[in-house]
C-alpha cells in the first residue's frame, strides 16, 4: 500500500511541471476531471493552484490514513495472538467484530446456536479466548480506532469527488468568461444586415 501511494504521489508531482507550459483550453472540462486545476490552468486562472494544492493534500491525507490503518491492523493481529490465543483468521470483517463481542469462541458458538444461526459460527480453526476482560476491552478500543481511521480515508474519497466537481463548475464559469460576443451591421438596399459572432 505504501509503495502504491508513493507511486501515485510521484505521478501527480511529475504532472505539475508539465503544466508549466500553458496548454490549450480545449477539453478543459475533461482535464479538470482528470486532475483538478489542469483545466483552470488552460485559461491562465490562478485558481488552478488552489485545486491542484487541494488534490495533493487529499492524496497525502489519504495515503497517511491508509498506511496508519495498515499499521493498526497488524497491531490488532499481534494483540489478538498474544491475549486471545488466535492462531489463524479468515479475511472477513465480521470475524474481527466478533472477537470484540464475545469473550471466547465457545461463547460465540453458544450464542449463534441460541439465535438459530449456526451458519454464522466460525470454523474452530479460528477459535479464541481472551485472557482477561481488560484485554478484551483494550481490543475493542484498538478495533474502534482502526475503523475510524478507515472511515476518515473514505471521507477523503468523497473529497476527491467534490474537488473534481468544483473544478469542473469553475472551468464552465471560466469558459463563459472567455466567450466574446461580437456584432456589426452593414447597410443594404432597403434596410441593413446585422451579424452576430460568438468566439471562445
Amino acid at each position: 500500500m505504501k509503495r502504491r501511494f508513493i507511486t501515485l504521489l510521484l505521478a501527480l508531482l511529475i504532472t505539475v511541471p508539465a503544466l508549466a507550459e500553458r496548454s490549450s483550453s480545449k477539453h478543459a472540462l475533461l482535464k479538470s476531471i482528470v486532475l483538478p486545476g489542469w483545466g483552470e490552468y488552460s485559461y491562465g486562472s490562478g485558481s488552478a493552484y488552489i485545486f491542484l494544492g487541494t488534490e495533493i493534500a487529499l492524496w497525502a491525507g489519504f495515503g497517511a490514513l491508509r498506511y496508519s490503518a495498515g499499521t493498526q491492523d497488524r497491531d490488532l493481529i499481534s494483540y489478538t495472538r498474544l491475549h486471545a490465543g488466535m492462531e489463524s483468521f479468515p479475511e472477513n470483517k465480521q470475524y474481527w467484530a466478533d472477537l470484540g463481542n464475545y469473550d471466547s469462541y465457545l461463547d460465540h458458538r453458544e450464542t449463534m446456536l441460541e439465535n438459530r444461526t449456526p451458519e454464522r459460527i466460525w470454523s474452530s480453526d479460528y477459535s479464541w479466548e481472551w485472557d482477561s476482560g481488560a484485554a478484551s476491552q483494550q481490543y475493542r478500543e484498538l478495533y474502534r480506532k482502526k475503523e475510524l481511521t478507515l472511515l476518515g480515508a473514505d471521507f477523503l474519497i468523497a473529497g476527491f469527488i467534490v474537488n473534481r466537481v468544483a473544478s469542473a463548475i469553475n472551468v464552465k464559469y471560466l469558459e463563459k468568461k472567455h466567450m466574446q460576443l461580437s456584432a456589426f451591421a452593414s447597410p443594404a438596399r432597403g434596410g441593413g444586415n446585422l451579424y452576430l459572432g460568438l468566439s471562445f
